[in-house]
């Protein structure tokens, strides 16, 4: 099977890990008419379901080591945070079916479309190179978060998110913010450090956060850094005044966030805090964040203009080829 000369993968197989228990999972019907879509078109496809926590890292390592081209991650963002896992550090492309509760990576990258959609903008599409953040022995595309936020979603009612989606979100952070105290902490980022009273902080990779806002607005995918915003206060009134700022994105000219961008932050806590990545929690506490410039392969829209990447250089001839027309009469 012969690729298409307009394709940019090294030969047209796919596969689809899907998640069948994720929040908007497509169905079956759905997923058929992809499947008989892709063969349509000369490509070669499978797919694989997971069914625990983990399995998706372990199928995209074994697609990575038999070269497979694409991997399309069919669920949410834990989806495919696992799924990018298992791809680190190799040459498959990562593609994303949106199906979860936010899809937070779809929308950032113009994915955010009904599933067909999706895939035949990911096939027709292009390879994009974009850093991952590490912390511990997990990388994240999206975020890292530490403290309060994470506590957030490793309190999430899986019965009620299951039923109400984002919004279970919403009744896990107002328990929080009641209940949540700060710690005192060291945070270093690349190599300053400032004693803080510690609620929260993103290490952030992109810019989405819960759908609604931007804690990390200036957020690059591949400028080989992180974004860190670190909220400082007491509890319960701060992370109310803190929410309120964000909300209005104004956040950053609080006296009590630190932001920056770095390759590294550390933190020295008291006691351990609660970790999360791209929306998962863990079940230990890592005390970094670290970038992985160029980690992972991404397919994205043909053309894609989106802030959260660099802007392209034009190619050195088209330049030149520019320039010297503009200097002839």
């Amino acid at each position: 099977m012969n690729p298409r000369s307009d394709s940019v993968y090294q030969r047209n197989e796919a596969l689809i890990i899907l998640n069948p228990v994720a929040h908007n999972a497509p169905s079956q019907r759905r997923m058929e008419d992809i499947y008989l879509w892709l063969q349509s078109e000369g490509w070669k496809v499978s797919w694989e379901q997971t069914s625990q926590r983990g399995d998706a890292i372990t199928i995209a390592a074994r697609a990575a080591d038999r070269r497979v081209p694409l991997v399309m991650a069919c669920g949410g963002d834990g989806t495919l945070n696992e799924v990018a896992n298992g791809l680190a550090e190799s040459e498959t492309t990562l593609g994303m079916i949106p199906g979860g509760t936010s899809n937070l990576w779809a929308r950032e990258v113009g994915l955010d479309r009904g599933p067909a959609e999706a895939v035949r903008l990911m096939v027709q599409g292009e390879r994009r190179r974009v850093d991952l953040g590490r912390t511990g022995d997990r990388y994240f595309l999206l975020l890292a978060g530490f403290g309060v936020d994470a506590a957030v979603t490793r309190h999430v009612p899986l019965g009620i998110k299951d039923r109400v989606g984002a919004a279970a979100y919403g009744l896990s952070a107002v328990r929080e913010a009641l209940r949540w105290r700060s710690v005192r902490a060291t945070v270093r980022m690349d190599g300053v450090e400032r004693e803080v009273d510690f609620l929260m902080a993103l290490a952030g990779n992109t810019r989405l956060y819960a759908g609604i806002t931007r804690v990390t607005p200036t957020a690059m995918v591949d400028d080989g850094k992180l974004d860190v915003c670190v909220y400082q206060g007491s509890g319960r009134r701060d992370i109310i005044l803190h929410s309120m700022r964000t909300l209005a994105r104004i956040h950053r000219k609080s006296p009590k966030v630190l932001y920056r961008r770095v390759r590294k932050v550390e933190f020295q806590w008291e006691e351990p805090v609660p970790v999360q990545v791209d929306g998962d929690p863990l079940d230990y506490c890592p005390n970094e964040a670290v970038v992985c410039p160029g980690a992972l392969w991404v397919a994205v829209p043909a053309g894609l203009k989106s802030p959260l990447f660099l802007p392209r250089e034009i190619p050195r001839q088209r330049a030149e080829l520019t320039l010297s027309r503009q200097g002839t009469g």
